[in-house]
């Protein structure tokens, strides 16, 4: 990539701005625009939408290809943050505590799965098969009875010690939360996260396509929630905003708009993964930590995100005080590299950062190699086309 051109790009970009202080400075989006057509174009995608939340202020949000700003789809493991979230409002209400244990909820398990904690549970740390058990989509389950079935699986090793990704530990977790609670999944996430953040459009009924709050018996708690752009956009601004539900980076909150506390936001966001033996994870998370529902990129421990197996990818970027939502259907093996280049380029046109590209992903095998190079190789090229449009 040319490092002459893209600061020339940047110091127009900057120049461009409004000289108010409190003005949201006018970013010019086109090279975004003309790379998410692109993807659009290249990938044959129904379409895909972005939104960007730059230092407090939502700079950009637009919808390609037969998508709309409301287009509602699948997120799939982009349900961990919003689940780990959810649980947060339940500690920090007192019902629950991140070092509750297993043993304390399912007094009837075995011995060796008793000290598994709550944390272990959302960090893929607690040493249960990862993967998702067929329980989570068997309909004539419950959440109760899927988690009781997953605390019979013999453990992988001792707990905290052992890295494996999957639904399988989150799903006991939700169980946790259920019983703490005394209500269900669906009342829980309804209390906790639809109605403060006001998300219209969020569920975990992710094979239904009926509008509205569709509720279910055995929610997949690691996978299973349908979402839009912008339903998900009011969670990566309050996690910028460290759980001020005011888009602001400001120090200060009002209590009433207080979703969590900072020092929650921040713990979440701490690296579980430290010292532990990696049995199983994704393969375009090489590299990664992994704190509480959330993936933490190599690059920097203050750049968070949640991507799904479809490519849906919500992130928090501290570093550039960005937060985003890219918004797509397709297979992430597929299009992780694009992504990440669409995000390079966010930070480039909003802070004239030089558009490090970020850490670049290992592929699962041969097909999987096959179907990314093309993105991977063009990658860089790509962005310099765009900056010139």
């Amino acid at each position: 990539m040319n490092r002459h051109s893209i600061f020339a790009f940047v110091f127009t970009v900057l120049a461009g701005a409004s000289g108010a202080v409190h003005a949201v400075p006018n970013y010019n989006f086109a090279p975004v625009t003309a790379e998410m057509q692109s993807f659009v174009q290249t990938y044959g995608l129904d379409g895909a939408s972005l939104r960007v939340n730059k230092a407090g202020n939502v700079v950009y949000r637009r919808a390609f290809g037969g998508y709309t700003l409301g287009t509602r789809i699948r997120i799939a493991s982009a349900s961990k943050w919003l689940s780990a979230l959810t649980v947060a409002r339940v500690v920090e209400k007192g019902q629950l505590r991140w070092t509750d244990t297993v043993g304390q909820y399912f007094p009837t398990v075995e011995a060796s799965k008793r000290s598994i904690t709550l944390a272990q549970l959302f960090s893929h740390t607690s040493a249960l098969p990862g993967g998702d058990d067929v329980c989570m989509s068997n309909p004539q389950y419950t959440l109760e009875t899927c988690a009781n079935r997953i605390l019979q699986q013999p453990l992988i090793g001792q707990p905290g010690t052992v890295f494996s990704y999957g639904g399988n530990s989150m799903q006991v977790a939700g169980r946790m939360a259920e019983l703490a609670s005394g209500k269900a999944w669906d009342d829980i996430f309804i209390a906790e996260m639809v109605t403060p953040l006001g998300m219209n459009a969020t569920d975990f009924a992710t094979s239904s396509t009926a509008p509205g709050y569709v509720r279910t018996d055995n929610p997949r708690i690691a996978g299973g929630v349908r979402s839009t752009l912008e339903d998900y956009g009011k969670v990566v601004d309050m996690v910028l905003a460290y759980g001020c539900l005011d888009n602001t980076l400001l120090l200060s909150c009002l209590p009433s708009r207080r979703f969590l506390s900072r020092a929650t936001i921040e713990l979440m966001a701490v690296d579980r993964t430290v010292g532990t033996v990696d049995v199983s994870r994704p393969p375009t998370s090489t590299g990664f930590g992994y704190g509480l529902g959330q993936w933490i990129d190599p690059s920097s421990p203050l750049i968070v995100s949640s991507p799904g197996a479809f490519g849906f990818t919500p992130w928090v970027d501290r570093v550039n005080q960005v937060a985003g939502v890219l918004l797509v259907d397709d297979l992430n093996t597929r299009v992780v590299n694009d992504v990440n280049d669409i995000r390079a380029l966010v930070n480039v046109v909003t802070a004239g950062n030089q558009g490090t590209r970020l850490k670049p992903v290992l592929p699962a095998d041969a097909a999987t190699s096959a179907a990314m190079k093309a993105p991977n190789v063009r990658g860089a090229q790509r962005m310099q086309e765009a900056l010139r449009r």
